[in-house]
């Protein structure tokens, strides 16, 4: 249905190429999930297979099929109507059918797109690739802001759906639900691995421990070869030693000299031995980097940092929250919950200043240093280099700054790309090391999982959990709730 054959991409001259020499297959009604670090190009992979973003090597060969493509992050800073969003180019009776297969009543379409819930709006974007009739759908992080209901429907639709999938996820569960294939974009090359993300744990677990069982015999090998040869040098300068007493047969000079020099061949010929079982030996596999966090912060003396009391914020008659009282006390981790819409950024808003109430009050203590994570992602200059943006400048500073992002998994000339070619993830990291360097002992964290890798989702989680200050934070996973937080609070 879709292949890609020999595919390079490099985003920027001064970044190389995210991958190359990659192949792609997708068959008719084959669900795949693409995974893979933050940054490895797994959205660049989609859009070029999409044909909205042209390779730098390779080419893509599609058989006639149809693809509706939606990227990550599909509707930011997006105003007007559902009908607007892109679906406006389908014919009425085919975007009507669409909306009956997801779900979706007909006068969502006319509606304000603000006033529509994250799932409603998932399930009018996807609509809108449904009208056009695609035998492939191609979704980069689809469950990104999705609640729970909505990620359950998501992951239903998926699994029922005739049309083939790729998607691009970080999220186990969804994976697991939906995968028959695995693709993994790593260290520039691509691998393909049958069953779902667990079954690919398993096996790539399983091929590591051969790998380094190989390695540790080559190694073994190794080492008693050249225990080898050394002994057998040491016999041959022996034989030619003068012996001492009445021993000594001047006559014999000719014979020990021969002696000497076959040890000295045999010793030799080990040491050849040695250089081809390096040469052709296994080479040591590649052991995953650990990441870890640390939060250096000003220690907090207030017992409790916020104190809010009696909120009250509608919009448009809906009553969001009424008599909202929130506490948040010192070394407390508290996660807001809710379903979309519930209020929780909002109230995030109005906590930090940004929004005020329509009744209530919010107090900090005059000790809270506070620094924040959006959803949006958008803290950042675009134009400038990561340590640039960060606003380092010292030598101290940007050691700090390296040493910080290398525990994310950026680094080397990481820290010198635009920020404008980084990946979602990728920024996201750089924001969280903006939150790093600040010093907070108040971490205000709307949606922190979306975008990040596995590895870097483990990481801020272990770094929560050691954080001394208090943490304040909104989260659809559920996994990462139950790990971090010490409190909820349920809107």
């Amino acid at each position: 249905m879709l292949q890609a054959f020999r595919l390079s991409y490099s985003p920027d001259p001064r970044v190389g190429n995210l991958f190359e020499s990659i192949d792609v297959s997708l068959n008719g009604g084959e669900k795949v999930a693409l995974i893979g670090r933050n940054g490895t190009g797994k959205s660049k992979l989609l859009q070029i297979l999409a044909g909205r973003v042209a390779p730098t090597a390779g080419r893509v060969v599609g058989d006639g099929s149809v693809v509706g493509y939606l990227p990550q992050d599909f509707d930011h800073g997006f105003s007007g109507t559902l009908r607007e969003l892109g679906s406006d180019e389908v014919p009425e009776h085919a975007l009507l059918r669409a909306c009956a297969r997801v779900g979706l009543p007909s006068e969502r379409l006319e509606r304000p797109y603000a006033t529509l819930s994250l799932g409603e709006r998932m399930r009018g974007a996807i609509a809108g690739l449904l009208a056009r009739e695609p035998d492939a759908l191609l979704l980069d992080e689809p469950t990104n802001h999705l609640d729970a209901d909505a990620r359950e429907w998501l992951i239903g639709f998926l699994q029922r759906c005739p049309e083939a999938v790729l998607l691009v996820s970080h999220d186990r569960t969804v994976i697991n639900a939906i995968a028959l294939r695995v693709l993994e974009l790593e260290n520039g090359g691509l691998t393909s691995y049958t069953g779902n993300y667990d079954a690919v744990m398993r096996e790539k677990a399983a091929l590591h421990a051969r790998q380094r069982e190989q390695w540790e015999r080559s190694q073994q090998e190794d080492r008693r070869l050249r225990v080898a040869a050394e002994e057998a040098a040491q016999r041959a300068a022996k034989i030619t030693k003068r012996p001492t007493g009445r021993t000594y047969d001047p006559n014999q000079k000719a014979f020990y000299s021969a002696v000497e020099a076959r040890m000295d061949k045999r010793a030799k010929a080990i040491r050849t031995r040695v250089e081809r079982v390096r040469e052709s030996g296994a080479g040591k596999p590649h052991e995953a980097h650990l990441l870890a966090l640390e939060f250096p912060s000003i220690p907090l003396r207030s017992p409790q940092p916020l104190s809010a009391r009696g909120l009250r914020k509608a919009f448009g008659g809906r009553v969001l929250f009424d008599r909202l009282d929130l506490t948040l006390e010192r070394g407390a981790r508290v996660a807001i919950l809710g379903q979309n819409g519930a209020g929780k950024t909002t109230l995030f808003r109005i906590l930090l200043g940004e929004l005020a109430p329509d009744v209530g009050t919010v107090t900090w203590s005059s000790d809270a240093k506070v620094a924040t994570l959006s959803q949006a992602r958008t803290g950042l200059m675009l134009d400038r280099s990561v340590l640039r943006a960060l606003g380092v400048e010292n030598a101290d500073e940007m050691r700090f700054a390296r040493t910080l992002l290398g525990r994310l998994g950026m680094r080397g000339d990481d820290a010198e790309k635009p920020v404008g070619v980084l990946s979602v993830g990728e920024r996201t990291k750089v924001e969280i090391v903006a939150m790093l360097l600040s010093g907070a002992n108040v971490l205000v964290l709307d949606e922190p999982t979306n975008h990040l890798d596995l590895a870097s989702l483990e990481a801020l989680e272990s770094a929560l959990l050691d954080f001394p200050g208090s943490v304040l934070f909104t989260s659809h996973d559920q996994a990462f709730v139950a790990r971090v937080a010490t409190e909820v609070l349920a809107l």
